[in-house]
């Protein structure tokens, strides 16, 4: 696979690396000429320097042959730009984007990028899972647009435990997708009595995440 990553931040130059080492063919595209430099440096000639949005740069960086586009830039205005050139001009057949505003990811589905990785989830996620008693944890941002994937820990006081699944009020467009009890996963039924510690996956609408978790936890 020949992937080209543009932006060589924190993100950018460790893809690159990983990729490198797995076999991969890699150019990376970066205006800083110092962060250019740190590359070469590590692991030789892969380091363009330039505006990851010039179509002459990238023709340089070989991007018509490309399999793969990566934006990682700190802007998600210019990943956008990236991934539309890429696209529209450069006919690469996958684009993915690393996004900080999570209100932009419905935006770059929308406009055709193949993977948006929102990058506040990933934190989120990362910093819910060290919370004693899990909370709630972002699971992951799902391909359909404004959709995510969560799980919810049901806390002993909570007001459906004892209660059927069938009988609690879920916002709408938002399902439960897996019931983890303590003797193991199943996938839920209308039936299932909803117990103290039993964890659920959920799909629920962007924005809708703190309804769902107050259903589930709320006394």
């Amino acid at each position: 696979m020949f992937a080209v990553i543009v932006g060589c931040s924190e993100i950018g130059y460790h893809l690159a690396k990983s990729l490198l080492a797995t076999g991969h063919e890699v150019v990376v595209v970066e205006k800083d000429r110092e962060r250019c430099q740190l590359l070469i440096d590590e692991v030789g000639g892969i380091s363009l320097q330039g505006d990851g949005t010039d179509e002459v740069i990238l023709k340089q960086a070989g991007l018509a042959r490309a399999d793969v586009l990566i934006a990682v830039t700190g802007r998600d205005d210019t990943n956008l730009v990236v991934c539309q050139m890429t696209k529209h001009v450069f006919n690469v057949p996958r684009t993915m984007a690393v996004i900080r505003d999570p209100k932009n990811e419905a935006l770059f589905h929308l406009l055709g990028v193949d993977v948006v990785v929102n990058s506040i989830h990933l934190v989120l996620a990362s910093l819910e899972e060290g919370i004693p008693g899990r909370p709630l944890v972002h699971l992951s941002s799902l391909s359909a647009p404004g959709t995510e994937l969560i799980s919810v820990s049901i806390p002993s006081d909570a007001g459906v435990v004892g209660m059927r699944l069938e009988d609690v009020e879920l916002p709408p467009h938002s399902f439960i997708s897996l019931v983890i009890k303590k003797g193991g996963a199943s996938l839920p039924t209308d039936g299932l009595v909803l117990e103290a510690d039993d964890e659920l996956v959920a799909v629920t609408m962007t924005g809708d995440e703190q309804t769902l978790y107050d259903i589930l936890t709320g006394v």
